[in-house]
């Protein structure tokens, strides 16, 4: 009896072991791969900050093996959750790089209320800049002070109200004070790159001036990735 006593405490011993060696090899396995998968973010957000749309559709092709991961390990509810709350996002920035303002504005257009929504009005002064540069004006001046400068008051709004620091707010600022002036509104349509007129917040040369903002609906600001600017839909390089 104690030798069976004996051999069964070595087994339990053994299977406690094995229990526990297996908890940490997942729960390593898991750590590397949330690591590697915020890398990954981390990477793409710089690929979209510096306009690499190559280098940043590489990196979503990664996001997509992660979330692909996912479903593999039955646990895709917990990272729509946790984990890619912000995914359709991410392929509005590569549309974004990619000059597809149809598909920017039809993937935003029911999450307008989100502040990571701004890049919705500047997929559409995009389109009224080519409108322009196709011979409607008019149509596409009009457009702009209209429309266009009330998805920047809507995304100025959306930012002030999630309580974004009011520098993270200086790009919308600059945008809504744009589009609804006139002047200003038709120079940035003639021109792919318009000249901001001043600077924002930190001077970014020496001797840039520092101007206070202008006006804005509210009292406030929000900060867009990309001034608005010229150029229609292209190809992947």
């Amino acid at each position: 009896m104690r030798k069976r006593t004996a051999v069964g405490g070595w087994v339990v011993l053994f299977v406690k072991l094995a229990l526990v060696v297996s908890v940490a090899t997942v729960l390593s396995f898991t750590l590397i791969t949330l690591a590697n998968l915020s890398d990954n973010v981390k990477r793409f957000s710089f690929y979209v900050k510096i306009n690499d749309a190559e280098m940043a559709k590489k990196e979503l092709i990664g996001l997509h093996y992660f979330y692909d991961l996912s479903r593999k390990w039955k646990v895709q509810w917990l990272a729509d959750k946790y984990l890619f709350g912000d995914a359709l996002f991410y392929e509005v920035s590569d549309s974004y790089l990619i000059r597809d303002w149809e598909k920017v504005r039809n993937d935003l257009k029911e999450k307008l209320d989100d502040p990571k929504s701004y890049p919705y009005g500047n997929a559409k002064f995009r389109q009224a800049q080519a409108l322009y540069n196709n011979g409607y004006e008019k149509e596409a001046l009009e457009l702009v002070l209209t429309e266009v400068a009330a998805d920047y008051e809507k995304a100025l709004r959306n930012c002030l109200g999630s309580m974004a620091p009011y520098d993270k707010c200086f790009d919308r600022v600059w945008n809504y004070d744009l589009a609804t002036n006139k002047k200003n509104a038709e120079e940035a349509l003639k021109n792919p790159s318009p000249v901001v007129p001043f600077i924002l917040g930190p001077p970014k040369k020496d001797g840039e001036p520092i101007l206070p903002p202008p006006k804005v609906p509210g009292g406030g600001g929000k900060e867009s990735e990309e001034k608005p600017g010229g150029g229609g839909a292209k190809k992947r390089p």
